[in-house]
């Protein structure tokens, strides 16, 4: 009876709340909080007392050093595991191989000390630039984690591979958004806003930045990407959410100042602390946020090996020569979410600012992906399926996928997939329109470190796409476009990154608008008021019976069935809408 309730997930267009809570989508928390907003695993009471003591009080984190029955999760040695590791292996198998036993070595040692693991204590793995989430979530235990913010690309696109492993292994997970940017982290004085400026030397943070990084004013990531980071982990179903090395950017001043001030005394909040206070009001208020609602996933093969590291994204595993399917997985991301890959950015040319973190995507924050052992009751909880990359469509698989489609599943295959006829419908570039043979070389970052300036414009023009390339995004914006129409209950209108989620009295969608507020690793936040953004909401199929806005907490109006607000620059919004009875 439970096969038959989560097949019927597959071909239904608008799933109950119930349905989805019964369902391999159903949000999976970490103790006994619906959700936990606390910088990193240990009990705060052991390493930071003070600061402890100042987050209970200005409430800025769920003090689970309080609860003695909350297990912390510990770290080990797998922390941000594999990113830059070369696995010794001739074929993806091998290399599969090899890095399982690299990563179980690794899980056995405490992050940092290197000390045996203790027994009894929950761990999690953290992934940072690598995206390998669906690895440690086969191969760990409790939670699984991943690295934001400092220098890693498109959280948009590795949240799907997160939460997709999380779905398909029954884990929780967890989101660190790293403050990190270039190699600095934020110091604020009192009083001081975000778009502060500062005159700094310049020589002064390169060398602090080559010594392993440095605090200074105007460092790090802006205050309200952090925020806006916070926020899209929340909506997308983190069990935990960890502001990194808050202990000191909550507050303004440097910890030495800090933590000698009288326990009754309260020390100043920086901008990265006014907005957690703010955030935590805003999660205190609303526990229940629903069930985030993803319709189309997006297998890869168990032994793709894709890391997104703008550096080494063809290469598998990040050692072996890419193929055109490999290739294709970029580009897919690239579509997903316009500009994340950075499949266009050289550095040395290019300069890397924050505004391409979290970017806006007609198709929504609606994607999970899952590797290709993922059983038939996982793939039929999805109306749509995308195989992606080189699948060795073995061990059943096949069967898999027609029991998807006889499901009533829609599942779509490129034109590398050997597939029985009739079964998928194709999308991609045809292969008589590729070229032979085909520069792969072209697909890696061109190196930069001590290139000419002549050089490097050579170099960047050899970033463009082939007319294959565009030939494949089209061929997936058209597919998507058409799908979108279809799966997604709510219409949103306006250029936001957004997030659907599915909740007992109708649907609740997160609202980011990433315009306008642009930061270098060493300038201060410069806002562009011109950014902000119109958003009309409707529902596809019935009406709107009321809505409201969470972060301001404001009603909002429902005229003819559409509900619209602005989105300021940097900000993110939250409109719950109540369905109409039918």
């Amino acid at each position: 009876m439970a096969l038959l309730t989560i097949v019927c997930l597959a071909a239904a267009s608008t799933p109950t709340h119930e349905d989805l809570r019964a369902s391999p989508w159903r949000l999976r928390t970490y103790g006994d909080y619906p959700f936990v907003f606390i910088s990193y695993g240990g009990a705060w009471n052991d390493a930071y007392q003070r600061a402890a003591h100042e987050a209970r009080e200005q409430q800025l984190l769920t003090p689970t050093w309080d609860d003695p029955d909350f297990a912390h999760p510990a770290e080990s040695a797998a922390t941000e595991w594999a990113w830059n590791v070369k696995p010794e292996g001739a074929t993806r198998e091998e290399c599969h191989a090899w890095l399982r036993e690299f990563f179980d070595g690794r899980r056995r040692l405490r992050a940092h000390s290197n000390a045996p693991m203790p027994d009894g204590i929950p761990f999690y793995t953290l992934t940072g630039h690598s995206w390998y989430s669906p690895y440690g979530a086969r191969w760990a235990g409790d939670l699984i984690g991943l690295e934001v913010g400092e220098n890693i690309i498109a959280m948009q696109a590795q949240i799907a591979f997160l939460r997709g492993a999380a779905r398909q292994n029954a884990l929780p997970f967890y989101v660190q958004m790293s403050q990190w940017y270039g190699g600095t982290i934020p110091l604020f004085e009192e009083g001081e806003d975000e778009d502060t400026p500062h005159q700094l030397d310049e020589a002064a943070v390169l060398e602090g930045i080559s010594k392993g990084g440095i605090a200074i004013p105007n460092g790090g990531h802006a205050p309200s990407l952090l925020a806006r980071m916070w926020h899209v982990a929340w909506l997308a179903g983190a069990a935990i959410v960890c502001p990194e090395n808050c202990q000191q950017n909550f507050f303004t001043g440097t910890q030495a100042e800090n933590w000698g001030k009288p326990a009754d005394e309260r020390v100043p909040l920086s901008p990265i602390g006014e907005r957690a206070q703010r955030f935590m009001r805003l999660i205190t208020e609303h526990p229940d946020i629903g069930t985030p609602y993803t319709p189309f996933a997006v297998m890869l093969d168990e032994t793709a090996g894709f890391n997104g590291f703008p550096l080494t994204q063809p290469g598998p595993w990040n050692v072996l020569e890419p193929t055109w399917a490999d290739r294709q997985i970029s580009l897919f991301w690239e579509v997903a979410f316009p500009r994340s890959m950075y499949l266009d950015f050289l550095p040395g040319v290019d300069e890397e600012l924050s505004n391409r973190r979290l970017v806006a995507s007609p198709y929504g924050d609606t994607f999970d992906t899952l590797l290709s052992d993922a059983p038939a009751e996982m793939l039929a909880a999805y109306p749509a399926l995308f195989l992606v990359g080189p699948h060795r469509l073995e061990g059943g698989m096949v069967e898999r996928l027609r029991e998807y489609v006889d499901a009533g599943g829609k599942l779509f295959a490129t034109y590398d997939h050997d597939l029985p006829d009739g079964l998928a419908p194709r999308y991609g570039t045809p292969p008589e329109r590729l070229p032979n043979p085909m520069d792969t070389v072209r697909w890696f970052t061109p190196p930069h470190w001590g290139a000419s300036e002549e050089t490097l414009r050579s170099r960047k023009a050899g970033l463009t796409y082939e007319p294959y390339e565009r030939e494949f995004m089209t061929s997936l914006r058209e597919t998507l476009e058409g799908l979108v129409g279809s799966h997604l209950p709510v219409r949103v209108e306006g250029d936001v990154e957004y997030l659907v989620n599915r909740t007992s009295g109708g649907w609740l969608v997160g609202l980011v608008n990433s315009y306008g507020v642009t930061k270098g690793r060493m300038t201060h936040v410069s806002l562009d008021t011109t950014q902000t953004r119109d958003v009309r909401i409707t529902l596809r199929n019935g009406g709107i019976h009321a809505a409201s806005e969470w972060v301001e907490g404001d009603a909002l109006a429902v005229v003819d069935g559409v509900v619209g607000l602005t989105v300021p620059p940097g900000e993110t919004r939250i409109v719950a809408l109540v369905a109409s009875p039918d």
